[in-house]
């Protein structure tokens, strides 16, 4: 914000003489310093937010006129934004608008297609255009083909004013009958998803509207402004869609990506907010937060964008800063999943109110005021766009060309994946891969690779050499190494490592058939015949786990075997491991008959194999009635979730169990462990988090839970309290001790950085006959390392479960101190107590949703809790 008036007329003055009209009407907004006799009245709103913008077309309602409330003066409801936006559709021959799916929670995600009636009827041929950009042995398009920008709003839906101002910047490009904005929608396609996050959105927006005061109160400690648990950031299952661009763990991100590749951007802007202390932040972002695989010139082009920025900002008078933080290397963003595909990706960050008004260092912060700035922005962004045009086209097409010359010189010639005991994961490393646009082909010929086998039908290859080479490798390959100052956010991102699933790379090409285009059908059910003996699920299918929890769910009784077998299905002999679930047909609540159709069912539904056995005596290993054929209980799990948990990771659980276990799960706040019956349940978990504020009488509770024969998994900041509690009798190793030499003050965010354990891939050595890794068919496995705990070997070596490897491999940053404290530590380990135990992890094992191969973990701990205690000798 600017001290001076004269400064602020000054600049006004000279952008008028260089100006357009449309810019000139961003550079004449007001400061907040000086700007409360410029707040948008109820009367004139527009005014505020586009003042001597000319004139408006009076058949667009304004957003005031249809929702009966000037935008900045309360927060607009999801549905409300979904009815004006579809008004606008409705009434304006250059706005189109397409519902692309839904969210958890029903809420319709939305994308909004603004451009010339010409070119709205034109569309597809626009649509071919963006596809020949991107093809590296096409020309450019001709002189007629415009540009894209796309504008994505609200992906943390707590981050509430680019929400409001999607609906100021339609209502701009859709109303406003200046010659420089008709030029604008000659020359370009503006797609506005206007809420990425909508369930998060009404969650924040309903706190704000139930709490916010008349007059509203500035006042920091306000309930409007302290969102409880879990707040509006995530999602309905409390995920962080912003980092799921590349996993795609959640439905919700799943449309976007499909329309992003019918458009490839040109300009892509996502719109965040940070702590109302801050200003503004755009791109670009530190040279050491760029990523190695992308050319400099995606960078360089970051600049061209900014000074658009800068022009509208310092016209506002609002102070702004660029190039000091913000990761810029991982696709797992929506601002860098662009930069993977030519386009220029940038983050904003508006300085927050979380409220209508709220006391800053900057003097009091207002709702329309931050606003204002987002949608000075995102008019900014299009005028850049139709500016550079040219230039922009010229770094997508030579981004597509330069990746075949990167694939080139690349060590492997192929990528290959896929595994025949586990079709599900295997389909689901497919399936987002075909998402991304990314080549991939059967396999002709089986194949071996570093020990790894695999067989045509079940396993796919992925060209190296291919115009998606740097999202390919993003997947596949360890992330390009990093500085010790990368500090925002995790520094490693490779997907297929998390998967625990067999892939390699081949450094000779490998005989591949043709392009796959499409998921192969599914198949599953009961092989074997009807009314057999007992039926046989593989745990090495990740499919299983929902068939067992659907079972579990009808009461039906289950066995798993503790020892490997093999036995006769179907005519021929049949392996199974540690983990296969056996079903007996007799003793069940469904008779023969209407358990083999229950099977048959959930199998074609999950696409997994029941085989079905004649006989309970086996070819070799144990028989179908062996002690190591053990009774398995029907699990009833309580997630402890509410204030001071990490919102983030006990929502992975919830998904984990709802999605992939198919079993529900009780909710509890951590208050209650102290007054609920802990009996009822079988398993409780406990994610990071602070639980200073559990009572000591709950603490006792879950003692003689634990005691009693229950199971506490816990893992990060929960494990380490429940260590400091008594609840688990582990050690912790401490962390090195601060240096005593003196150090700079401003030296600290180095020392920071070097001294953060955030997001790193590791090495690690799992026990494959330990329940907690039944389903797993390597000893080798990663594991993701997220904060700095961790856990010393128990002296028990039946118990520590996951080793990290005494010289592990490591993707990601991790300082030489870290490593050596990490080196041969245990990743996961059971603590008995009593007929119970405590399943510790050092990091969450379902990070993000996509760590499917530790996943497995948490999935066995709560099917198998009663069974991980070593077992008892006699006379003990």
């Amino acid at each position: 914000m600017q001290d001076s008036r004269g400064i602020f007329v000054s600049l006004c003055n000279r952008l008028a003489r260089a100006a357009t009209p449309a810019v000139l009407a961003l550079a004449l907004l007001a400061t907040p310093s000086f700007a409360q006799d410029l707040r948008p009245s109820q009367a004139d709103p527009i005014s505020y937010y586009f003042p001597g913008a000319g004139q408006f077309d009076p058949a667009i309602p304004t957003p005031q006129q249809f929702l009966g409330h000037a935008i900045g003066s309360r927060y607009t409801r999801h549905d409300r934004l979904v009815a004006y936006l579809q008004e606008l559709a409705r009434v304006s021959d250059r706005v189109q608008v397409e519902q692309i799916g839904q969210s958890y929670e029903g809420r319709a995600l939305l994308l909004l297609t603004i451009s010339s009636p010409r070119n709205l009827a034109r569309l597809p041929e626009i649509a071919a255009q963006r596809q020949q950009l991107v093809d590296p042995a096409a020309g450019l398009p001709g002189a007629d083909a415009p540009a894209v920008a796309w504008l994505a709003y609200s992906v943390h839906g707590n981050e509430t004013s680019s929400g409001e101002a999607a609906l100021l910047t339609a209502y701009y490009l859709a109303a406003s009958q200046d010659p420089e904005t008709v030029r604008w929608l000659q020359q370009a396609v503006v797609v506005i998803d206007p809420a990425q996050n909508p369930d998060g959105r009404d969650r924040a927006a309903n706190w704000h509207n139930a709490w916010g005061s008349n007059p509203a109160s500035a006042d920091p400690a306000d309930r409007e402004h302290v969102e409880p648990f879990p707040g509006g950031r995530f999602n309905h299952y409390l995920t962080d869609l912003n980092r799921d661009w590349l996993a795609l763990g959640q439905a919700d991100s799943w449309p976007k990506i499909e329309h992003f590749h019918r458009w490839y951007p040109n300009i892509q802007i996502d719109f965040h907010e940070m702590g109302k202390d801050s200003t503004y932040y755009f791109e670009p972002s530190p040279a050491s937060m760029e990523s190695p695989l992308l050319p400099k010139s995606s960078y360089q082009a970051n600049h061209w964008l900014a000074r658009f920025h800068a022009q509208a900002l310092d016209g506002l008078g609002s102070l702004y800063y660029t190039g000091e933080n913000f990761d810029n290397f991982s696709p797992i963003f929506g601002s860098t999943y662009p930069d993977f595909h030519g386009a220029v990706g940038v983050t904003v960050e508006q300085a927050s109110s979380r409220g209508l008004v709220q006391e800053s260092v900057n003097g009091d912060l207002h709702f329309d005021f931050t606003v204002r700035n987002q949608v000075a922005i995102g008019l900014a962004s299009v005028r850049g766009a139709v500016e550079d045009k040219a230039r922009l086209f010229d770094l997508q097409k030579e981004f597509y060309r330069s990746a075949l010359k990167q694939a080139a010189s690349h060590g492997a010639k192929d990528w290959v994946f896929g595994d025949a005991h586990d079709p599900t994961l295997s389909r689901e490393l497919l399936a987002r891969l075909l998402h991304h646009r990314i080549e991939v082909r059967e396999l002709a010929r089986e194949v071996s690779i570093d020990g790894k086998r695999f067989v045509p039908g079940s396993a796919w290859v992925v060209p190296v050499r291919q115009p998606q080479f740097r999202l390919a490798h993003s997947i596949f390959e360890f992330t390009p190494p990093v500085e010790g100052d990368v500090f925002y956010n995790g520094t490693s991102y490779a997907v297929a490592p998390a998967y625990g699933l067999n892939y390699a790379a081949s450094r000779s090409a490998l005989s591949a058939g043709a392009r796959v285009t499409a998921l192969p059908a599914s198949s599953g059910g009961v092989v074997g015949g009807a009314f057999a003996y007992a039926y046989v699920l593989d745990l090495r299918d990740f499919g299983a786990y929902n068939v067992v929890g659907a079972l579990h769910a009808a009461g039906i009784r289950l066995r798993a075997s503790f020892a490997p077998f093999q036995a006769t299905a179907a005519g021929q002999a049949q392996d199974f491991g540690h983990g296969a679930v056996v079903v007996p047909v007799a003793g069940q609540v469904l008779d023969a008959a209407a358990l083999h159709a229950r099977l048959q069912q959930l199998g074609q539904q999950h696409g997994v194999t029941v085989q079905a056995l004649a006989s309970g005596r086996s070819n070799s290993g144990v028989d179908l009635g062996s002690d190591n054929m053990r009774a398995l209980r029907a699990p009833r799990i309580a997630l402890v979730m509410g204030e001071g948990v990490s919102a983030s990771e006990i929502g992975s659980a919830w998904f984990a169990f709802d999605t992939h276990l198919g079993l529900p799960s009780s909710k509890l706040e951590p208050a209650q462990l102290g007054r609920v019956d802990l009996a009822r349940y079988t398993s409780i978990v406990l994610s990071g988090g602070n639980y200073a504020a559990i009572s000591p009488a709950a603490v006792s509770a879950l003692k003689a839970w634990v005691a009693g024969g229950g199971s506490l998994v816990a893992w990060g900041s929960g494990a380490r309290w429940a260590v400091e509690q008594g609840i688990a009798t582990a050690k912790i190793k401490p962390g090195d001790e601060a240096a005593s030499e003196r150090l700079d003050f401003g030296t600290q965010r180095d020392v920071f950085a070097l001294r953060r354990v955030s997001g790193n891939i590791l090495s690690a050595d799992i026990d494959l006959s330990h329940p907690l890794a039944f389903g797993l068919q390597h000893r080798a496995i990663h594991v993701n390392k997220e904060s700095g705990l961790v856990l010393e070997a128990s002296p028990n070596a039946y118990l520590n479960v996951v080793r990290i490897d005494d010289k592990p491999r490591v993707n990601g940053y991790l300082s030489a101190d870290n490593l050596r404290r990490v080196a041969g530590s245990s990743f996961a380990q059971v603590v008995p107590s009593g007929q119970g135990n405590v399943v510790l992890f050092a990091d969450d094992p379902v990070h993000r949703k996509y760590w499917y191969g530790t996943e497995r973990l948490l999935l066995n701990a709560t099917l198998f809790g009663n069974h991980l205690n070593p077992m008892r000798q006699r006379g003990e």
